[in-house]
């Protein structure tokens, strides 16, 4: 059985906001450009991981946990977490383009572009490891001994490495299937009933990652946020307005719910719990009868009465607004 945690990658739809909003001339814009592409790495090879998984069937009970968020001794999330008599495995997905290099006197991986660029990275085992011991914690505070087996896998079968260290258990995507096949002749570690006790503290243990505010999180300022409302055709800043419609001064393109996404942008970016005169502020718009028939349609909770009234999105209507918008991500190796 696959069980899904996280349905929507949320960082990843607040990074792309973020860069999107984000002015050119934002000492972070660097930075934030590449906070993006390293979690759209991420994505992607996860993505490779779940298919996987859902192409194939093992023929013993199992459950397979995407998107695992747990408080331990700190907080931490775990990629894939396979759970099934035969022990717990926590599977970490590497997505790492270039040609892979493990240092023998440091905890490092160390990747080389084509062009020559140099990245050092954390080791994945470390990772696995760190993974692996705070789990350990979790299922102790609950009086549960489980084994727990750490396992890497890095997304493309064409990767180069040197220097993989003897106790590395590295694999591919399309290795998982015959790894866990072997395993499906191993000794039982635990019976049935330990078995559903772990998945039913596992679902109920599961804290949903909300990473906004973005700009608080990433120490941006709010003057480094373009507002307004971003043409979808020409990316301009600036729709205006007119007859229940928004539409582009510049290339003419209208749309009636273009304020949907601003709203979830600005939301995702600077804060939860919006007031009608920062959101006309953030729309561009003067009139605050419009700003709140704008709100209302949008059906969102609220707190507070007349001028002090606060409008909130959750984070599943973020998920829900923002799934009917275009993407401005792609979902390329880092």
């Amino acid at each position: 059985m696959i069980i899904e945690m996280e349905t929507v990658p949320l960082k990843l739809i607040g990074l792309s906001a973020l860069e999107r909003r984000l002015i050119e001339s934002s000492s972070r814009a660097d930075f934030i450009r590449n906070e993006l592409r390293i979690v759209q790495a991420g994505v992607n090879g996860e993505s490779k991981l779940k298919r996987v998984f859902e192409k194939y069937v093992f023929p013993f009970e199992h459950y397979i946990f995407h998107g695992l968020q747990l408080t331990s001794t700190g907080r931490f999330q775990i990629d894939t977490l396979f759970v099934s008599k035969k022990g717990i495995f926590v599977i970490e997905m590497k997505n790492i383009a270039g040609k892979i290099y493990f240092p023998p006197d440091r905890n490092q991986l160390v990747r080389t572009l084509e062009n020559g660029q140099i990245d050092a990275f954390e080791c994945p085992t470390i990772q696995v490891e760190r993974n692996c011991m705070l789990l350990k914690d979790w299922f102790q505070a609950r009086r549960l001994e489980v084994p727990i087996t750490g396992l890497s896998v890095f997304a493309e079968v064409k990767q180069q490495f040197e220097n993989i260290r003897p106790n590395m258990k590295l694999l591919f995507p399309m290795e998982i299937p015959s790894y866990f096949r072997k395993v499906e002749y191993e000794e039982d570690k635990m019976n049935a009933v330990t078995l559903k006790k772990i998945v039913s503290k596992l679902k109920a243990g599961h804290i949903n990652y909300n990473p906004f505010p973005l700009c608080k999180t990433y120490s941006i300022p709010e003057r480094e946020i373009k507002k307004g409302i971003i043409c979808e055709e020409c990316e301009c800043v600036g729709m205006l307005r007119a007859a229940g419609k928004w539409v582009c001064p510049y290339c003419r393109n209208s749309k009636k719910n273009a304020h949907e996404r601003a709203i979830v942008e600005m939301v995702m970016l600077l804060g939860n719990g919006i007031s009608n005169k920062e959101c006309r502020a953030f729309l561009g718009i003067k009139d605050s009868s419009t700003t709140k028939r704008l709100l209302t349609s949008m059906r969102l909770s609220s707190s507070g009465e007349n001028k002090g009234r606060r409008y909130h999105i959750d984070d599943e209507m973020i998920s829900a607004f923002m799934m009917d918008f275009p993407r401005t991500y792609d979902t390329k190796r880092r």
